[in-house]
């Protein structure tokens, strides 16, 4: 029984000084790229390998890239937006077509179908939406509503402006052009 006993220790103590061995050999990784991925910053410029790992995926709204408009959302971009910002969007039945019922979609539920601001969304914080063709109240352009140029109306929906918040990420730039155009011909009178 004791030399069954040693024979068991000999063997525990060969196993836990061969176990306590330095970290020269990690064994055997299974996906070592898994383990050691490169950390990316999530809304930063990243490459790997000479490639851009954020491109956006087709069909999707790509952040802060727009081919028309480079405007930022400071008072100083909608404002220059306001004086140099164009609608390349051509005025037809089609395209009003279109942008109406965008229009419908995205805006009409607070600014209401004649664009007066009375929509369906009623609340203590929404109470003061702008009527399109108001001619007395004056704006950040220092313009009346009914003066607004194609960029105004853009930056507005790209960014935001006071209790209304930014619709870049539901609404294409090319959309945002139609509703503006829309807005522009049969609102803003």
């Amino acid at each position: 029984m004791n030399r069954l006993i040693l024979k068991l220790t000999f063997i525990l103590v060969v196993v836990f000084l061969s176990s306590c061995g330095g970290d020269s050999d990690p064994g055997y990784e299974f996906m070592p790229n898994m383990y050691r991925s490169p950390s990316l910053e999530t809304y930063g410029e990243n490459t790997i390998n000479g490639m851009n790992a954020q491109l956006p995926v087709e069909g999707t709204i790509a952040r802060g890239h727009l081919l028309t408009f480079n405007y930022d959302g400071t008072l100083d971009g909608y404002l220059a937006a306001g004086n140099t910002a164009v609608n390349l969007i051509e005025d037809n039945k089609e395209t009003r077509a279109e942008g109406k019922a965008l229009y419908g979609m995205f805006c009409e539920h607070c600014h209401g179908a004649t664009g007066t601001g009375d929509g369906t969304i009623k609340h203590a914080i929404y109470s003061a939406v702008p009527h399109y063709n108001d001619g007395k109240l004056f704006r950040r352009a220092g313009v009346p509503m009914n003066e607004l140029k194609a960029g105004h109306i853009f930056h507005a929906i790209t960014y935001g402006l006071n209790a209304m918040g930014p619709h870049a990420s539901q609404v294409t730039e090319e959309e945002r052009w139609l509703i503006v155009n829309y807005v522009q011909q049969e609102l803003q009178n």
